[in-house]
């Protein structure tokens, strides 16, 4: 699988690089390395839409100072690249995510070891931390959970860590979806199935737990479906969208039956908690 990068450089980063990975998410990108001028963000080729990539960045380039380019990434080259700028996340005092070549953190409760490669959840996006933060305060013991848009599956992995007595994790993309497989080994975690696919995968299965890190459009494109596949006082996660997202994604939550429990943020971006009484 052939991947294009988009490395933008950003002036002022704040808060023009979270504007750009959100705006971006929302046309099929999946991984993103921010750093200290920028970010360089990441799509399956075949799903590179040039002409919306140069709408977003003109849109925000009158607002800050701003330039780019666009290359492709042959997939041998992918593991040297995120070796490259992957450094251990540490999530609170209870969990760390590293490397195979990092240092162990023996002292830590939940120490997830990942192999990232493309897919989106190394515990460094804001979202990413916002969601497995969240997910400290919920009771996960034998419970069932759903990971949908699972990455690498790093929020499976936590979840089950955690207690849950099986989960099904859900990714479209085919990358992801053996990546997630590998990660789970890597952790000596048996209780989740990966599946290739999208929302229509679910099917009559029903959850606890659902942990939905995706984007504003997927959200409201499937969240009847998520809806329909919660249990009486299951919980749901939604993150992966910005601030003025919150209201078109509360107003349909609750149309659902939904009732929040509580709105996080961090930086610029969102996490909504629910519960369907």
């Amino acid at each position: 699988m052939e991947y294009t990068e988009v490395d933008i450089r950003v002036n002022p980063v704040a808060p023009f690089a979270d504007i750009l990975v959100a705006r971006l998410n929302e046309i099929e990108f999946e991984s993103y390395n921010e750093d200290e001028t920028g970010v360089k963000t990441y799509v399956q080729t075949h799903l590179l839409d040039e002409n919306a990539v140069e709408a977003i960045i003109a849109e925000v380039a009158e607002l800050c100072e701003l330039s780019y380019t666009i290359t492709k990434v042959k997939q041998e080259n992918w593991n040297e690249q995120w070796e490259n700028n992957f450094d251990p996340a540490h999530i609170n005092e209870r969990c760390v995510i590293r490397a195979h070549f990092h240092n162990a953190f023996p002292d830590i409760e939940h120490e997830i070891i990942i192999t990232p490669k493309m897919s989106f959840g190394t515990g460094h996006h804001d979202t990413t931390s916002l969601v497995m933060n969240e997910m400290f305060g919920i009771d996960f013991q034998n419970k069932t959970a759903l990971d949908m848009g699972s990455g690498t599956g790093v929020l499976a992995i936590l979840a089950a860590k955690l207690g849950a007595s099986s989960l099904i994790g859900i990714d479209f993309d085919e990358w992801a979806f053996e990546n997630a497989q590998e990660n789970a080994k890597l952790n000596a975690v048996d209780n989740i199935d990966f599946i290739h696919g999208d929302a229509d995968a679910i099917g009559d299965a029903t959850f606890d737990i659902i942990l939905a890190n995706i984007n504003r459009n997927i959200i409201l494109q499937n969240i009847e479906t998520y809806v329909g596949a919660m249990n009486i006082n299951s919980e749901i996660l939604f993150s992966g969208f910005l601030k003025e997202d919150i209201p078109l994604i509360l107003e349909k939550s609750e149309q659902l039956g939904l009732e929040l429990v509580v709105s996080k943020h961090k930086n610029k971006w969102q996490m909504l908690h629910f519960k369907k009484a």
